[in-house]
């Protein structure tokens, strides 16, 4: 008896690590709030990935929409030519569009700067939106430049000891998936530390 041919239909499902990626719209802005054109963008990945990309602002004073996996993100805005201050800030990606502005100030003219002197460690107390201790919450600590950063972990009581160095420090508290940033002087912090006070940060 002759069988007649079975044609077996496969379904290919390709599953791709971008069905879960998420929009990023990323503009630039002078401190007037007018569009900032030819500023250089910089978007790294603070999850080891590295650079994600780099741009130049339009004349609107903004990128091409990046599609980006979940996660922690810096983002830097700097003039090739120096007219404008370097800006830098942290962002994290979760299931909804990101959509972030970022305004920079002009350059003004000014002699280079050094910082010199001892760094002293400090008590970081992290309390969430309900003033609790907010314990093993990832801590980034830099200065403005993100030339000096280290990241600390909280414990039980919400508390790390931290080394700031530089002049403007920025503390991004990563926690239960969301992100909270607090700038602080160095003046500020010095003041604590003389009067053995321990800085407290409330997520927002």
């Amino acid at each position: 008896m002759r069988r007649a041919p079975i044609c077996v239909a496969v379904l290919v499902l390709l599953v791709c690590s971008e069905a879960s990626a998420v929009p990023l719209r990323l503009r630039i802005l002078d401190q007037s709030g007018a569009a900032f054109p030819d500023v250089l963008v910089i978007v790294k990945s603070l999850a080891g990935k590295g650079e994600i990309f780099r741009a130049l602002t339009d004349q609107t004073g903004g990128v091409a929409e990046r599609d980006l996996s979940p996660g922690l993100y810096r983002a830097i805005a700097t003039c090739p030519y120096g007219i404008c201050e370097t800006k830098i800030t942290e962002f994290f990606v979760s299931d909804t569009p990101v959509e972030l502005e970022l305004k920079v100030d002009v350059s003004p003219t000014r002699g280079n700067v050094a910082i010199v002197g001892p760094s002293k460690r400090i008590k970081v107390e992290i309390l969430d939106t309900q003033d609790k201790p907010a314990p093993s919450a990832e801590v980034l600590v830099r200065d403005s430049n993100a030339e000096f950063e280290q990241w600390y972990k909280t414990n039980g009581q919400g508390e790390a000891d931290v080394e700031p160095l530089g002049t403007t420090i920025t503390f991004a508290v990563l926690y239960k998936g969301a992100l909270s940033e607090e700038t602080i002087s160095m003046a500020a912090i010095e003041k604590l530390r003389a009067e053995s006070k321990k800085l407290v940060i409330h997520l927002k």
